[in-house]
Order: C-alpha cells, then structure tokens, then sequence
C-alpha cells in the first residue's frame, strides 16, 4: 500500500501544472502525508523500498518541495545514511542493514539539499562512516556545500584524508574527492579562519605526497598546496 501511494505521488507532483507555480508554491504543496509515506518507506526492512524513499526524497528536492532546515526529511536522510553504521539493526548477531549504496545515495542527497543541518550532518557522519565510496560523497558533499565556520568542515575532511593515508592501501578516489572538496570550500570562502588551526590540513594534504597513492593524486596534492598557500 505504501508503494502505491508513493507512486501516486511522484505522478502528482511530475505533471505540467507543477511548471507552472513558484518555488514557494510548490514547497506548500508538499503534505504532511507524503513526508509520512517517505519516512515510513525509509524505515522499511528492504533495501528496494529505502530506494524509494530516496527518489522520492530527491524528487522534492528537485521540485523544490524541501527547505535546508526541513527536520523531517533532513532525519529520513541522516537515518538512511547511517544504515548500517550508527543505525544497525541485528539478526542472529548479524548486522541485517548495512547498506552502503543506500548510506552513499542518502549523503548525496545531504549535499545538494546543502545548508548548516546537512552539514552538520556530514560531518557526524564523516566520523563513523569507515566505507570509502561513502565517505568519498560525504567530503564531496561538504565541498558542495561550502560551509567552514570555525573550520569545521575542512578539519573533517582533513581527518579523512588522513585517516585514508595511513591505510596500506589507501583509496585513491576518496583522496581525490577530500582534495576537491577542500579547494572548493577554500575558494568559496576566499581562504578560511586563522583559527582553530589549520595545520592539521596542511599536514593531511602533504601527507598524500609522500602516501602510497598514484601519481595523479599525488600531483593534485601538490596543486592544491600551492592554491591554499594563496589566501
């Protein structure tokens, strides 16, 4: 019944009359019913309905039907994006939801909704997330977004970048995303606070020189010292 009632929806909301009306008008057109139907979607046992949470999720988004400091939907995506991680759920003494693909869509989604929640969010999530295609989106998504205030974000992705240093067999794309995201955290903020201090990213940064990662990320890390040694 729930499936049916999403799909209703998503037909609804995907006609041309929605063209028609300002983004303030199409916020107002969301009901509480829809935002129920996707929590509940959400918390379902089964990977293929959690999946249809998050189209319909970015199907708001996309329509503008969600604000940044949206609780509701901003918990759905924090929850969806921690299956497996800090929402674990047991059967025989096996985790029964771990989800990476679903943890990966859900902080994705995080990033272009944007604003301080879902940074926050990221962040929290950047701590207890050890899977790299998803810590790759959760940098990624802090560069997006921008926000630094006290050097928070740069400081999280600096710790993952780190933290992917030390491994024997450190990933390759999440260095990549982590040196993206803080380029582009740094130029949409002209630089960043001179405190906390921020030698800790100089040192993650460096650290990818002389890491076990191909020659690619090791020149990109190189380029971005040059860039940060700007501001």
């Amino acid at each position: 019944m729930k499936k049916i009632a999403f799909f209703i929806i998503i037909a609804v909301i995907s006609t041309p009359l929605f063209a028609q009306v300002t983004p303030e008008e199409l916020f107002l057109l969301r009901t509480d019913t829809e935002a129920r139907i996707v929590a509940g979607l959400a918390a379902a046992d089964t990977r293929e309905q959690k999946m249809v949470a998050l189209d319909s999720i970015e199907q708001m988004i996309r329509d503008g039907r969600v604000r940044q400091d949206d609780e509701q939907i901003s918990n759905v995506l924090r929850s969806l994006a921690g299956e497996g991680t800090f929402v674990v759920i047991r059967e025989s003494g096996r985790r029964a939801n771990n989800f990476p693909d679903i943890r990966r869509r859900a902080v994705e989604l995080l990033g272009e909704l944007g604003g301080e929640m879902a940074k926050d969010m990221l962040i929290y999530i950047s701590e207890k997330e050890n899977e790299p295609m998803v810590l790759s989106e959760a940098v990624f998504a802090l560069g997006s977004i921008g926000l630094n205030e006290n050097n928070e974000s740069l400081l999280a992705i600096a710790r993952v970048l780190h933290d992917n240093t030390r491994r024997a067999a450190p990933d390759n794309n999440l260095a990549i995303a982590s040196l993206l995201a803080i380029e582009k955290i740094a130029v949409a903020n002209n630089g960043f606070p001179a405190e906390p201090d921020i030698g800790f990213l100089y040192r993650a940064v460096m650290g990818v020189q002389t890491g076990n990662y191909n020659t690619n990320v090791r020149r990109w890390a190189e380029n971005l010292l040059v860039t940060l040694i700007q501001f």
